[in-house]
């Protein structure tokens, strides 16, 4: 893989082999970075309309470039034809903007990568180290040279964010205009959403009423359904039926800190927002787990604001029941196979834990039993080390279906809200794409 630097070109066919591609741009920020692609004449401007690629026009008439759902870690794709790129296009400019008052200084990494297939070929690093107050930036740019289409990391800033960068290709903005975010369902001030027709009515009116009740009783949750709601806007399969979501957290005595300074706490919002959404009870089932595991009352708009506080006695009262000297996430998976693996619906566990596994065999060994069940686990590492089999669900063979996903994170709020959903999203769907193909919740028996 060539890592490149800012200014370096290289030739497309030689890094990939052919013409069909993938753009990746991943960042990592404490603010929405939204992404488009323009394509471009020989002289620089925006050929047509048709050619640019944001959230609310995804692809290009002939779907030379197309606009496709995130990836796993929240990484912006474009999928890129060249070979059906028509003549005036002659250069491919691949860039973010950001809204408000932040800018470009305040990126804490990004990357855009160049992948074909799955193989990754070339990779642009880029910090906020390198920029100050600008609010779009170009990445890279791929453009057609002596019968050749080769790639430019570009690294280039723009002070009057997406308008200047828009003027600077020749474009028009209205007063209208707006940044290309993703087509975010946000909640309006009359308790609507703005979303896809694709998504079912009555999904659309549980994301208005969780909105309204938010406002009224814990509006510090409206910024997460706002991120989870563009999500669901670009993957509308995922609430094609209901989806029972339960939360599994790790309650060992490792976890005291994270407890104490309220960082489970803020995972248990973050989770319950997507619970609330997938499920028509709106509310999440809750386990914890040390040595024993235990279910304990649902999560629900009423006391999701303290549960880990109050609820059932709080973290330390479950840390007491529930033996914390060790975690035993065996103990935990066979307990929650018993409760949901017979039931006729799909079930996402999200399984918190810190690391350093009390049983790999096991865990493998149950993940192979409930491959045939309608149970998805997606685990959820945060502060912690030694994840064991999860770093490696992909050697686990003999499965039915790919039941399982994983990702690590040192905070929860290292990952912005829109890609945790993302995350959550896409490997969910993929689950349930599968698991569906494969009749899960119509011939399950215990």
């Amino acid at each position: 893989m060539l890592e490149m630097k800012r200014g370096q070109k290289d030739s497309i066919s030689k890094l990939c082999g052919g013409l069909s591609l993938t753009v990746e741009l991943f960042h990592k920020s404490p603010m929405e970075i939204d992404c488009s692609c323009f394509g471009l004449d020989g002289a620089g401007k925006l050929a047509d309309d048709q050619y640019f690629i944001f959230y609310n026009h995804k692809e290009s008439p002939e779907q030379a470039v197309c606009l496709l759902p995130p990836a796993l870690d929240g990484a912006v794709r474009f999928v890129v034809r060249l070979d059906q790129l028509p003549a005036k296009i002659d250069r491919l400019s691949f860039t973010c903007a950001i809204d408000g008052v932040n800018c470009m200084r305040e990126l804490t990494q990004g990357f855009a990568r160049l992948k074909a297939g799955e193989t990754e070929c070339a990779r642009y690093r880029y910090s906020g180290a390198e920029f100050s107050g600008e609010r779009a930036l170009v990445i890279c740019e791929i453009y057609r040279k002596n019968g050749d289409w080769r790639i430019s990391a570009v690294g280039r800033g723009f002070n009057g964010g997406l308008k200047a960068l828009i003027e600077s290709y020749g474009g028009i903005v209205t007063k209208e205009a707006r940044s290309p975010a993703p087509a975010a369902p946000v909640p309006a001030p009359s308790g609507d959403v703005t979303v896809t027709s694709l998504i079912p009515p009555d999904v659309v009116k549980r994301m208005n009423e969780l909105t309204e009740r938010a406002k009224r009783e814990n509006d510090y949750l409206l910024p997460l359904y706002r991120s989870l709601y563009a999500g669901i806007n670009l993957l509308p399969q995922s609430v094609s039926q209901p989806v029972r979501v339960v939360m599994a957290a790790d309650n060992s005595g490792s976890m005291f800190d994270m407890y104490r300074n309220g960082r489970v706490q803020r995972i248990i919002d973050k989770f319950f927002a997507f619970a609330s959404v997938l499920h028509p009870s709106c509310s999440m089932d809750f386990w914890a787990f040390a040595a024993k595991s235990r279910q304990f009352e649902s999560v629900t708009m009423d006391n999701v604001r303290t549960y880990s506080f109050d609820t059932g006695g709080g973290f330390e009262r479950w840390m007491s029941m529930l033996n914390y000297q060790y975690n035993n996430e065996p103990e935990a998976m066979r307990d929650i196979m018993m409760i949901y693996g017979g039931r006729n619906a799909p079930t996402v566990v999200l399984f918190l834990t810190d690391g350093r596994l009390s049983s790999d065999w096991e865990i493998e060994e149950i993940l192979i039993k409930t491959s045939r069940y309608p149970i998805f686990w997606q685990f959820v590492g945060v502060h912690g080390e030694e994840y064991g089999i999860l770093e490696h669900l992909e050697e686990i063979d003999g499965r039915h279906c790919n039941n399982a996903s994983f990702f690590r994170v040192n905070d929860i709020d290292d990952i912005t809200d829109s890609a945790l959903y993302s995350r959550l999203l896409v490997a969910m769907c993929h689950w349930m794409e599968e698991a569906s193909r494969k009749r899960l919740w119509e011939q399950q028996t215990l």
